[in-house]
């Protein structure tokens, strides 16, 4: 069977951090900076009651500290998530690896030479992004795939995107058949 599209991508550290800028999630940074932002507030609230209630000054301070501690590690988390998955990255691959991505009608193979060919089904795709140099293919157990927009030999970014949807649509009417059936 051959091929609809062929793309050949050379991964280095730029284009890994290009690509775990695209998937990092703002959102999250976001929610522990709110809590960090709350620990420290409530931090300072039980200080400021302490005369009061003598209990207060026992929480106050870890409190506080706590939400000084989440406000600035939420501050470094996309940074300090780059540095930790690329050294895992390349601890695997070296610092650069080169992959040749085959993506046939209902699935793709992910060739990278030192090890086992990666077969990923179409309907395992849950969502895809672009950025400056990359297309990335996210799928439902968190991985994802690299492709590089130049770096189509065979196919376009279009034709896989309307391939997979095509599959994605097959898969589904199929189970919908198998669900009537039972």
């Amino acid at each position: 069977m051959e091929p609809v599209a062929v793309n050949r991508i050379t991964v280095d550290q730029a284009l890994f951090a290009e690509a775990h800028s695209a998937i990092f999630s703002a959102r999250r940074q976001k929610m522990l900076l709110y809590a960090g932002i709350v620990f420290c507030v409530f931090g300072l609230i039980l200080l400021a009651v302490q005369m009061r209630f003598p209990v207060a000054s026992a929480l106050s301070f870890p409190a506080l500290l706590s939400g000084i501690i989440v406000v600035i590690w939420a501050l470094t988390l996309r940074k300090s998530e780059l540095k930790k998955k690329y050294r895992a990255f390349e601890r695997k691959n070296g610092s650069v690896s080169e992959r040749v991505v085959s993506c046939y009608a209902r699935y793709l193979i992910v060739e990278t030479g030192s090890a086992e060919p990666v077969q990923i089904d179409y309907p395992d795709i849950r969502d895809h992004k672009t950025t400056d140099h990359l297309c990335i293919l996210l799928c439902r157990d968190h991985t994802g795939v690299l492709l590089s927009k130049d770096g189509f030999t065979a196919g376009s970014w279009e034709l896989l995107l309307e391939t997979i949807e095509q599959a994605k649509k097959e898969a589904l009417e199929a189970a919908k058949a198998m669900e009537e059936l039972f």
